[in-house]
């Protein structure tokens, strides 16, 4: 795994960890969580059409009538998902809600990756790997007390 990798990852786990609660923060000044989202998901659909334009291949857009439809359900579980981090860290706070945000990444991330599913590099769990899982997760979770 080359450091620019991890470097990027850690810089997604940092926005994360922003961009959630200033999403809060939205839904605060508009009293609602879904126009916060609704804003979220159009600012974000725009930034990638520029994106597309800009740097990638418009013509790879006609691949969408080949989609399986389950894979669609990305963009209602993103919209839920974010629904959620809005509506909760008022409630719970934003160390609360990304502790409990990523204790259920890690431990899904080890099924999706030990069984390789969703296209995911097969990366099977070995007694070192699950124990340094259990020990991240007891580390969040020692955080919120």
């Amino acid at each position: 795994m080359t450091s620019l990798y991890i470097l990027l990852a850690v810089l997604m786990g940092v926005t994360m960890s922003v961009y959630l609660p200033m999403n809060s923060t939205v839904a605060k000044h508009f009293g609602s969580p879904i126009t916060a989202n609704v804003l979220f998901y159009f600012v974000g659909l725009l930034t990638t059409i520029v994106m597309l334009v800009s740097f990638g291949d418009v013509r790879t857009i006609l691949k969408t009538k080949e989609l399986p439809p389950y894979l669609f359900l990305t963009g209602a579980m993103s919209a839920v998902m974010v629904l959620g981090a809005i509506f909760l860290i008022p409630k719970i706070g934003a160390r609360k809600m990304t502790t409990f945000l990523i204790t259920g990444q890690v431990i899904m991330a080890i099924i999706v990756s030990h069984f390789g599913l969703l296209q995911s590099a097969k990366d099977p769990i070995t007694l070192q790997k699950f124990i340094g899982a259990v020990l991240l997760v007891l580390g969040a979770m020692i955080s919120i007390g």
